[in-house]
């Protein structure tokens, strides 16, 4: 990560705390459909993914480690039982 990459994204993990689960449902939504951005976009639902961690949401419905590679799916989520659920298309 660059140095801007690395601000940037301290700045969103401060910012994303004071977010309430469904902000951050909504923003997730918003992200995942949004074409583009580049690496920014990356950073930014990496911010999104740590917030709901922080908040003790389960994201095993979503995350998958293969061969030691870590991979999270960029999908629409709804939260149910405090797990996030992808959404149907």
């Amino acid at each position: 990560m660059s140095n801007t990459t690395v601000h940037l994204y301290q700045h969103l993990i401060e910012k994303f705390s004071n977010y309430s689960i469904e902000e951050l449902i909504q923003l997730n939504n918003e992200t995942v459909k949004g074409k583009g951005w580049g690496s920014a976009k990356a950073t930014f639902r990496t911010a999104i993914i740590t917030a709901f961690s922080r908040k003790g949401i389960d994201l095993s419905q979503i995350i998958s480690k293969d061969d030691g590679f870590t991979t999270v799916k960029s999908v629409p989520v709804r939260l149910e039982d405090n797990t996030l659920v992808p959404l149907a298309y």
